[in-house]
């Protein structure tokens, strides 16, 4: 993590790292006493309106090297988009100078999430050491953008650990012990779930080691403002149970809580801040295994709601976890609104690949919010289409509802539209599938690293600040 600092008099043997976007930039510098040969060589890279990232030897007892990226072509790409080939290439131990208050942020998001490592179970870890300068200007910037870089690397940090360490109960006991200041902790075990008749989730974990938990976060301002839900899957493991995942794919769904992730790490976040908007949320947390007395596919299973559920497939376990929550918390709240978050299916890789996210259904303001932050972001959404006919889909003919429709191939759409028959009250409602997003396992870019990226922490928790 990174150490603020006001001064560099107690700085040594680091190395120093430098934003330059013109030409009276470089007096920032003027400490070091740079060599003509030196300003001559910037100066020269600087006219060439080239973006150039480059080093100097300085030889001096406080600082080894000075490493500067000149950003002078910003007519064709993102500053962000163009520092990620880059942070990577200095050393371990390095200070931050920044141009002006603009950058930051960027310097603070490419300094920590852009050089991102998980080395919890390595016996040899190569720790960053990095100091950042600031002043009365930037102080205020650096300190609250920090705060959310951190839920973004707990966010990740919990992803990114096994389900034998992170299951059910563990999680939920990590979440217990959370400091929270203004967020109300409710924790249910599996002896209330059944009290509560939520025998979906039930389904789900049934004959797993480890039982269900669910947990309540309840950020409540005033009761004059309005009430968002957030509802999110933890399944710490997801086999796929009878209806068994590939081989291949199977190492990959310990990540299957990492909605839940963020969903916490979100609540972190906005535990101090200043709301408009009431928040309350819930984490589902079960294991979805295999075992001899799992639901089949041709089961029917009854809801919550009291609608049944023909089983179509058992992988699609996780919108049987959401369904009795959404309605639980539709019929016991008085809710304006119902964000969900999920991985729908592989269809959201398959149209929008590794950087966007989908986001559907009736809320059109908020929806809209989305989309304009996504212009300016990292964090990418794209409006899907949805109507009553996909609603229409999700009928069974031998129940009320199917879990799967073979045939309608619009998946990703299809599950949001199942969803939407467990809320009770007509509530506004938004889906959010952010699939890939979440394992990035192609390639980093920006400050998104590879594999658990953290995605929603920032997007989710800036929109509902600024409700």
């Amino acid at each position: 993590m990174v150490t603020k600092i006001f001064s560099l008099d107690k700085v040594s043997n680091s190395n120093l790292f430098f934003l330059l976007e013109k030409k009276t930039d470089l007096n920032n510098l003027s400490f070091l006493k740079l060599t003509k040969a030196i300003k001559d060589d910037i100066f020269e890279k600087i006219e060439k309106k080239k973006n150039w990232f480059f080093e100097y030897f300085l030889w001096k007892n406080d600082f080894k090297k000075l490493f500067i990226y000149v950003f002078s072509d910003q007519k064709w790409k993102n500053l962000d988009y163009l520092l990620w080939k880059e942070i990577w290439k200095l050393p371990n131990n390095f200070t931050i100078l920044t141009n002006n208050s603009q950058n930051v942020e960027t310097l603070l998001n490419h300094s920590i999430l852009g050089r991102y490592k998980f080395e919890e179970y390595k016996k040899t870890k190569s720790q960053d050491k990095i100091f950042f300068l600031v002043d009365k200007q930037t102080e205020k910037i650096f300190d609250d953008r920090l705060w959310t870089i951190e839920n973004i690397i707990f966010a990740r940090n919990l992803w990114n650990t096994p389900s034998n360490e992170l299951y059910p109960e563990t999680f939920a006991e990590l979440i217990k012990k959370t400091k929270f200041k203004n967020t109300k902790i409710t924790v249910f075990d599996y002896e209330k779930i059944k009290k509560l008749w939520l025998w979906l989730l039930e389904a789900v974990w049934k004959w797993s080691s480890k039982k269900p938990y669910m947990v309540i976060f309840e950020r409540i301002i005033d009761k004059k403002f309005p009430t968002i839900w957030l509802v999110w899957k933890g399944v710490t493991f997801d086999t796929g149970w009878i209806q068994v995942k590939p081989g291949d794919f199977m190492y990959e769904m310990k990540w299957d809580m990492c909605w839940a992730g963020s969903v916490f790490s979100i609540m972190k976040e906005l535990d101090q801040k200043d709301l408009k908007v009431n928040i309350v949320a819930c984490v589902v947390l079960a294991e979805n295994h295999i075992s001899w007395d799992s639901y089949k596919p041709s089961d029917i299973l009854k809801s919550y709601s009291w609608q049944t559920v023909d089983v179509i497939h058992t992988d699609a376990e996780w919108r049987l976890v959401l369904a009795d929550w959404i309605s639980y918390i539709s019929k016991n709240y008085k809710l304006d609104k119902i964000i969900s978050i999920a991985t729908l299916t592989w269809a959201c890789m398959i149209a929008l690949g590794f950087r966007y996210a989908w986001i559907m259904w009736n809320d059109e303001k908020l929806i809209q919010k989305f989309l304009d932050y996504s212009e300016k972001n990292i964090e990418k959404y794209n409006k899907l289409p949805f109507d009553d006919y996909f609603i229409d889909q999700t009928k069974s003919e031998i129940a009320d509802l199917q879990n799967l429709s073979t045939w309608v191939k619009a998946w990703s759409t299809m599950w949001a539209a199942f969803l939407v028959n467990f809320c009770l009250n007509s509530e506004k409602y938004t889906h959010l599938d952010i699939a890939w997003t979440a394992l990035n396992s192609y390639e980093p870019y920006a400050y998104v690293n590879k594999w658990m990226t953290g995605f929603w922490v920032d997007s989710v928790s800036f929109i509902l600040k600024n409700l």
